[in-house]
């Protein structure tokens, strides 16, 4: 065992502060010294890295001074990294720049390695890397730089037109900044079409107040819930949303001005967007500078995209976007944009479709041989043999404006935790909408639900106060009438004939011609359910 002092040094600091210069300068005076005991490794785990067309061995490591570079000797998994440390010679100086990309067990690789006399030098770990490094002996050089303002060190870096050259700011300079450049980008959108000279857009801005706005899309967070709820129950990507280094990835096609591009990035994933409106990529992108995200925006034409595009995806969404494409290029356009949508969704895809009996695109889509609706989309699904299980949330959950369809490629680790709604013969597959817990229905009730075996014919049984004035209860499945019966108070029973085979999704829809509103309860409500049978 060497008996030369351990040599583990660290480099810290913000983005753009010389870290790599420091280490480059350090790597060239040590070949100076010693001849070929110069070893720089780099990471082959992530994107971030690996897409940079420079990170390959023999290619070169430059930094933001541009006569300062030094070749790649190896670009390596963790495992590799640490097998590596084990077996090289004593007085090698190993560098691992970008280290956040390895794995936080090479820390004891590391540790391991410069006891012996290898001498480790690391820039830009991660966090849970120099939580690791916290009981180890090592030397920490944070570089620091100066806010612009001069009043003390700067602790953000923020960008303009790029990722490449930031600005350093104290945190005072930072909310300043960040409240100018927000405010900025909403002055750009006021006075945008649509809607010129009003508070007015399409779709908000992730994580920005825009209380005073007219949206035409309110759901975006409730739809943005959907589809981290299933990201966490995918098994694939909940392992690695889990992981240290590995990143999933996420695409929304016809994204608007980047709401779930920017959800899903701040929730860890490797996000892209692509819209057709360069107004809509041009805020997406300007917002994501401003944040510091690394998101990637497309100004394309969805089926062109889709086309010429051959990357997958862990998690692919589009909302309300093929119907435009069936509209504008026709409905076999639509289909293959749906096959391509279905492929490249490697783990869950996320629909949202248009349908045919809503008022702007009922005569849209001439040449369809039929309606476009909930049975459509479901069946295009399930024929595709894609998907595992098909998940529904129909419009109205939680405020979502349309049905949204969740395609999981593998069984879910779990399924969707739904309220306790009183159902036998079928499965619920959404919440229910004008259902309370201890049984009261209101004046319209919905609920989703997949039948468990065929069904020939729904029955409910209900109570209503005995006072209840004269009332009409309609049992419907989707905007189809199957029995209504008038009603007085105390119980009552409805039964219907259905034809559903087995694994048909289908929504229940009850309602009731009068409500009342008890006194001390704000709720209207019509009936209590006592049973729903589908046999």
């Amino acid at each position: 065992k060497s008996t030369r002092p351990m040599s583990l040094r660290v480099y810290t600091g913000l983005p753009a502060t010389g870290k790599t210069k420091a280490i480059i300068t350090e790597m060239e005076s040590r070949k100076k010294e010693g001849g070929n005991n110069v070893v720089l490794i780099l990471s082959s785990e992530h994107e971030e890295l690996t897409r940079r067309p420079n990170v390959r061995p023999g290619g070169l490591m430059g930094c933001r001074d541009q006569e300062k570079s030094y070749p790649i000797d190896q670009v390596i998994d963790t495992g590799t990294a640490g097998q590596l440390l084990r077996e090289i010679s004593p007085g090698t100086m190993v560098v691992f720049d970008e280290a956040q990309y390895f794995q936080p067990r090479l820390v004891q690789d590391w540790a391991s390695a410069s006891d012996r006399g290898v001498d480790i030098v690391v820039g830009t770990p991660s966090q849970e890397q120099l939580a690791g490094l916290s009981n180890l002996p090592h030397e920490l050089v944070q570089i620091t730089v100066p806010c612009r303002c001069g009043a003390g060190d700067a602790v953000r870096a923020v960008y303009s037109d790029n990722l490449v050259y930031p600005t350093h700011l104290c945190e005072n300079c930072y909310k300043e900044h960040m409240n100018e450049q927000i405010n900025s980008l909403l002055e750009t959108v006021k006075v945008a079409e649509p809607f010129p000279g009003e508070l007015h857009t399409y779709q908000p801005f992730h994580g920005i107040d825009m209380g005073d706005w007219g949206l035409v899309r309110k759901d975006c967070t409730a739809r943005l819930n959907i589809i981290l709820d299933a990201a966490e129950r995918s098994a694939v990507v909940h392992a690695k949303m889990q992981d240290a280094v590995e990143q999933p990835s996420f695409i929304d096609l016809g994204c608007c001005s980047g709401f779930f591009a920017d959800g899903m990035s701040s929730a860890g994933f490797r996000s892209s967007g692509v819209d057709v409106s360069r107004n809509f990529i041009d805020w997406g992108t300007r917002l994501a500078h401003i944040k510091g995200q690394a998101i990637s925006y497309h100004q394309q034409d969805l089926s062109a995209f889709l086309e010429e595009n051959d990357r997958h995806y862990d998690i692919v969404s589009t909302f309300a976007t093929v119907q435009w494409v069936m509209a504008q290029q026709g409905y076999e356009a639509g289909l293959t944009c749906f096959q391509e949508i279905f492929d490249k969704a490697d783990s869950v895809c996320v629909i949202e479709m248009g349908y045919t009996d809503e008022e702007i695109y009922r005569d849209k889509i001439t040449d369809r041989p039929g309606e476009i609706n909930r049975e459509w989309v479901m069946k295009l699904m399930q024929d595709s043999g894609l998907f595992n299980t098909i998940e529904l949330h129909p419009s109205g959950e939680n405020g979502i404006w349309r049905d949204i369809f969740v395609g999981f490629k593998a069984a879910p680790m779990s399924p969707r935790v739904f309220d306790d709604f009183p159902v036998d013969g079928a499965k619920q597959t959404s919440m229910t909408s004008g259902y309370s817990a201890d049984g009261w229905v209101g004046p319209r009730m919905t609920v989703g639900l997949q039948a468990e075996s065929a069904i020939t014919r729904i029955s409910l049984e209900g109570w209503r106060p005995d006072e209840s004035a004269p009332s009409t209860v309609v049992l419907s499945i989707g905007d189809q009438s199957q029995a209504s019966e008038p009603l007085s108070g105390g119980l009552f029973s409805l039964s219907a004939p259905v034809n559903l085979a087995t694994g048909d999704y289908f929504e229940l829809v009850i309602t009731t011609s009068e409500s009342f509103r008890p006194q001390g309860d704000d709720r209207d409500l019509a009936f209590v359910l006592r049973s729903l049978t589908c046999s």
